[in-house]
């Protein structure tokens, strides 16, 4: 492993520093969390259409003009959620105690929470839900196999009722003789037999049909499950991404506040104020003479800054050691700008 790179995993491993560490997770969670707010207005706007397409038609364009308010409708309520969610969680990180105003914000908040995911979910289900269609085209099939099979049947029941006609027709005295008379029965019982046979068909075409409905009904009913966890997913998505951005903006201002108090970020600011007189805000440039040490003083004094003459010692070896100023006694010169010396006292451990 080469040198730099083993400083680097130590200065992450070892170092904990919360608002470096995470802030690519925030970032990821955060903008990642919009995506989820799209398919929850996607999702809510096939609910709300369905409900307006039962409006009477009163003006021209309605279609359009109602498309277009619960697009913009469910866009400002989804960052409503949002901003209403992040600032309770900014506030339950401030107050660190149950309030009046937590409690209602908490209301507020599942009441935005609750209302979108039920128009969400009953979205998704009118997306996905195709029962209707099914079913019609299942009792079309029906009828079309059942008004087949009665046809079919229905001419050889017309041929043996048209055979028995004949032989009343045809009887001369009136009186059917025996043969004739269980010539009839049997005629009848074909009869009979077709119509039983018939039925049996279309009952059995009908059973198929409901067994196919049923499992399509099944299916949407999976479906419908699957539809549920996922916007139920999205809403925690969406809750975690906010969330979890207002406790990383609210742990790094902790993290920076307590930086502040430590001596070392001190030494760091004094270091700063020094280097700001000793550069004369900024005027001085590359190669440009530094100031004499009672220049610097007289700065100091007129800037009424507390320090003593250890400090200003200090701080004049340490920009000497960082090469920020170069050469002897005699003449000595800055080697560098003022931002970049800056930089240099920034990054460097005190």
């Amino acid at each position: 492993m080469k040198l730099d790179k083993y400083f680097k995993l130590k200065n992450n491993l070892e170092t904990f520093n919360f608002e470096k560490n995470f802030d690519s997770l925030s970032k990821t969670l955060y903008y990642f969390s919009f995506l989820g707010n799209i398919f929850l207005i996607l999702f809510s706007y096939f609910f709300i259409k369905d409900v307006t397409n039962s409006i009477p038609t009163l003006f021209s364009g309605q279609a359009l003009f109602f498309s277009i308010f619960i697009i913009l409708f469910m866009i400002g309520y989804e960052l409503f959620k949002r901003f209403a969610f992040e600032q309770l969680t900014s506030t339950i990180l401030r107050l660190r105690k149950v309030t009046i105003n937590i409690f209602l914000g908490t209301i507020v908040c599942l009441t935005l929470v609750t209302g979108s995911f039920y128009l969400s979910l009953n979205g998704a289900h009118r997306l996905i839900d195709t029962s209707g269609t099914i079913e019609s085209k299942l009792d079309t099939a029906q009828n079309n196999s059942a008004d087949s099979i009665s046809k079919i049947y229905q001419s050889r029941i017309n041929i043996k009722e048209q055979q028995i006609k004949a032989i009343n027709d045809n009887s001369e005295t009136g009186v059917l003789t025996k043969r004739q008379q269980n010539t009839i029965k049997q005629l009848e019982t074909d009869v009979k037999n077709y119509e039983t046979e018939r039925d049996n068909k279309i009952a059995s075409i009908e059973e198929k049909t409901g067994k196919k409905l049923d499992k399509q009904e099944d299916k949407i009913q999976e479906n419908s499950f699957a539809f549920a966890v996922m916007v139920f997913f999205l809403e925690l998505i969406i809750l975690i991404g906010v969330a979890f951005n207002a406790y990383y903006i609210w742990t790094s201002y902790d993290e920076m506040k307590t930086l502040l108090s430590t001596p070392k970020y001190k030494q760091l600011e004094l270091n700063l104020r020094l280097l700001k007189l000793y550069f004369q805000n900024g005027r001085k440039k590359e190669q440009d003479p530094v100031i004499s040490r009672s220049k610097m003083i007289s700065l100091i004094s007129t800037s009424k800054i507390p320090v003593n003459q250890k400090d200003i010692n200090d701080f004049i070896a340490l920009c000497s050691e960082l090469e920020i100023t170069t050469g002897n006694r005699r003449k000595k010169v800055y080697n560098m700008n003022y931002e970049k010396a800056k930089g240099l006292l920034e990054n460097i451990e005190i």
